[in-house]
């Protein structure tokens, strides 16, 4: 498969997240991400996995942000 810009890259997760479906699982990986709580955890290497999961879900929302692509869209 060839490589994506960072632009159409964008343009899709706006698509996929940008349907009703797309909104229901974006609200559920918040949730399971610990998008919106602490990511502590008493348990050894917990803290650690719910960074992970919250890193991936701090990435959805960069790549849904249209301000970090308004300067690529206005170049192209």
């Amino acid at each position: 498969m060839p490589e994506t810009s960072p632009l159409e890259l964008h343009r899709a997760y706006r698509r996929l997240f940008g349907s009703a479906d797309g909104l229901v699982v974006m609200d559920d990986l918040e949730k399971r991400g610990c998008f919106l709580r602490p990511t502590y955890s008493s348990d050894r290497g917990r803290t650690e996995f719910n960074e992970g999961r919250r890193s991936l879900v701090l990435h959805m929302k960069q790549m849904l942000d249209e301000n970090n692509f308004i300067e690529k869209e206005n170049n192209r």
